[in-house]
């Protein structure tokens, strides 16, 4: 009996939908009509694979990104690494509109997948798996999160903004002064640009969350709790940005409809510049990189990658996943 649940799937594998098998050329190949096989040539790194049941394996997380690097398209598998190494999980059998599942440990790192693949020598997808693993970063906390670093770091050319030096969630912590005026230590900016005092917040549908709000379900008092959790919600993100600037980080909010309206995104990422420009004096090349990225020739060709990746029925024809 095939574990089919601990393997992220809702019902057991059938002939038209089968579990994907790998194994070694010369090993025995199982029989049933429900697997796909597929052999390799190569041997693994110790450690390739964890055990699910006493007679059932998958691969590891590292191992995982190198195979699907063979056949996914990069930026997709871009994506699939930034799950891997941050605290979040996207439905394995509906990846694209599926739920997320949020505060889970990180699977790998970006150092371990790196340290992986230097001990693969020769394997189909080596290459493809070290381009692609150039732009994930550690830590990310939301699958929007994911996409907005994606691009951030990109290179132009890959229709990305250029800029390199990102960190995800990393906890600001405030001087005695602010702190003690303040309810929390420190705040965790989503992103923050290494060389330039700005980042940013993906504020998704959950910061003012009115739809989840039933008026006509719900008595005067539970209304009242509810409208009340959202407007506590609605505060913290102002005191969140508020608390940051005060420290000299300012940190831009973007929302999912930058994503989705033309251009939203490219324009979030150049108030970014500005604002730095008007802190320091300057952008420095990252400056530079956006405004080249921000160009015609890249500007309508990253729209329609963004909705390609973007969680939604519409990316389908757009995207990979």
């Amino acid at each position: 009996m095939v574990p089919y649940l601990q393997l992220g799937r809702s019902a057991p594998p059938s002939k038209s939908d089968p579990v994907d098998v790998i194994v070694p050329r010369t090993a025995p190949w199982p029989r049933a009509s429900f697997f796909s096989v597929r052999t390799c040539d190569w041997s693994v790194p110790p450690g390739s694979f964890l055990k699910v049941t006493s007679e059932y394996t998958v691969p590891c997380p590292e191992l995982l990104f190198l195979e699907l690097a063979e056949s996914m398209d990069r930026a997709t598998l871009e994506l699939v690494g930034y799950e891997l190494c941050g605290s979040f999980s996207r439905s394995p059998s509906n990846p694209r509109t599926g739920g997320v599942a949020h505060g889970l440990k990180p699977l790998t790192s970006v150092e371990r997948i790196k340290a992986y693949l230097g001990k693969c020598q020769g394997q189909r997808g080596l290459t493809a798996a070290h381009e692609a693993l150039r732009n994930v970063r550690d830590n990310a906390w939301s699958a929007m999160e994911a996409i907005v670093s994606l691009f951030l770091v990109r290179d132009v050319k890959d229709l990305g903004y250029g800029i390199r030096g990102i960190t995800l969630n990393e906890r600001e912590a405030f001087g005695q002064e602010l702190r003690r005026r303040s309810a929390v230590a420190g705040r965790v900016p989503d992103i923050s640009l290494d060389d330039l005092p700005v980042g940013f917040n993906y504020d998704g549908h959950g910061h003012l969350n009115l739809n989840s709000i039933d008026v006509s379900s719900l008595g005067e008092d539970e209304l009242r709790g509810a409208l009340a959790e959202v407007r506590n919600k609605y505060v913290d993100d102002i005191r969140r940005n508020r608390e940051l600037l005060a420290q000299g980080r300012i940190v831009l909010p973007i929302v999912a409809e930058d994503l989705v309206d033309r251009g939203g995104l490219d324009a979030v990422v150049l108030e970014a510049m500005l604002a730095a420009e008007r802190l320091t004096g300057t952008s420095g090349e990252n400056g530079v990189l956006v405004r080249t990225a921000l160009g015609r020739g890249y500007a309508a060709r990253r729209q329609q990658l963004i909705w390609s990746l973007y969680p939604w029925l519409g990316g389908t024809s757009l995207g990979a996943y």
